[in-house]
């Protein structure tokens, strides 16, 4: 594999590249990837003059930053540059080209959940073993070319080499690896404000058996509650716990779009956590579970081999947003052909940026 991936020489960082534009700077969004732009500025000094939205907001402030409407910001400022904040750097990217007081737009390969080193071709070179087996065991053509682009975009901090490979119409539950049957029960394993959740509804049009939405943020929980009876929808079991490898209490944090387990930080919060094994022997589920969906920016290989006898027995279709860093990524992938290796893998890019890369095993 690492003798397909291009690599330019003597690659400039993209916190350099927009540290010397000489413009103002502003983030295009106000949601939580804004927010993490916003903190790899923080962390390298860059100024910015704000953020802005081409919708209707009633938003007036993203962090310290103010708000402004696109047109408004056209009127004041001449020429500005941009650093986009959604997750859509395909569709950005054009409008944005569009716009003539836009001088120079940047869209960051390495900015979620706080991973924002480039990968090093050490690394790559460290881990040639493991990283083609990743890439031999792929399924099809089209999944090693996602796992390239993943790579060179990080590795030369570009997110455009991931942009050939990204299809508006693919998601997590209508793609070209599976599709969804009318009698389908969903596990969604971090499943913040439902965002999935709804999505899997709309995608089987209704016809679902049963949801168990597994979500311990309790702000999280208390919405997804009062969302659910809003929209007046049955079957649906959510449990405000982590999911874990053993029942036992974890320290994690997370917030509306997402959570992170991280034992080593004694100062977050300590959550109950229990194996999916146990909640769905426990409820009475094993039988029916056809897809798992994971999003979690750590600890996805000990909620894999919670859900060993699950996946061993029964061996549901899983949906794991894998690529948030490299090293999580070849874990899940070792962790899976440990525990089943009958699964067929694919990648997909279910958002427009290089860590909406996604892992579909079927």
């Amino acid at each position: 594999m690492l003798d397909k991936i291009r690599m330019i020489e003597n690659v400039i960082p993209m916190h350099i590249k927009i540290g010397q534009d000489s413009n103002p700077i502003f983030i295009w969004g106000c949601g939580a990837l804004a927010i993490q732009v916003y903190k790899f500025c923080q962390k390298y000094s860059i100024g910015i003059n704000g953020s802005f939205v081409n919708i209707e907001s009633s938003q007036d402030y993203l962090e310290d930053l103010p708000v402004y409407d696109l047109e408004d910001l056209m009127c004041r400022y001449p020429k500005f540059s941009v650093i986009v904040g959604i997750a859509d750097y395909i569709y950005a990217t054009a409008y944005l080209k569009e716009i003539a007081n836009v001088e120079n737009i940047y869209c960051l390969p390495s900015v979620c959940c706080e991973v924002t080193n480039l990968i090093s071709y050490d690394y790559m070179e460290k881990n040639k073993e493991v990283l083609n087996a990743l890439y031999n065991d792929l399924a099809d053509e089209k999944s090693k070319a996602c796992l390239i682009a993943y790579f060179e975009s990080r590795l030369n901090d570009r997110a455009d080499y991931m942009f050939s490979y990204y299809d508006k119409s693919i998601n997590y539950y209508k793609n070209d690896v599976f599709k969804l049957g009318a009698d389908e029960t969903l596990l969604d394993c971090g499943a913040c404000v439902g965002d999935a959740v709804w999505s899997f509804i709309d995608a089987v049009e209704g016809t679902y058996q049963s949801v168990l939405a597994i979500e311990p943020d309790m702000d999280n929980y208390t919405f997804l509650l009062k969302e659910i009876e809003r929209r007046k929808l049955k079957n649906i079991i959510v449990k405000q716990v982590c999911a874990y490898n053993e029942n036992t209490h974890v320290h994690f944090s997370g917030n509306t779009q997402s959570g992170r387990i991280d034992n080593a930080n004694n100062e977050r919060e300590l959550y109950e956590a229990v194996t999916i094994d146990y909640l769905c022997g426990e409820l009475k589920m094993a039988e029916d579970v056809s897809i798992i969906k994971i999003n979690f920016a750590s600890a996805v290989p000990e909620i894999l081999e919670g859900a060993r006898k699950l996946l061993q027995e029964k061996k549901p279709r899983l949906i794991i947003r894998a690529a948030y860093d490299e090293k999580e990524l070849v874990k899940i992938y070792l962790s899976i052909k440990n525990i089943n290796p009958s699964y067929r893998l694919y990648l997909r890019y279910t958002l427009g940026l290089p860590q909406g890369l996604t892992l579909m095993a079927v």
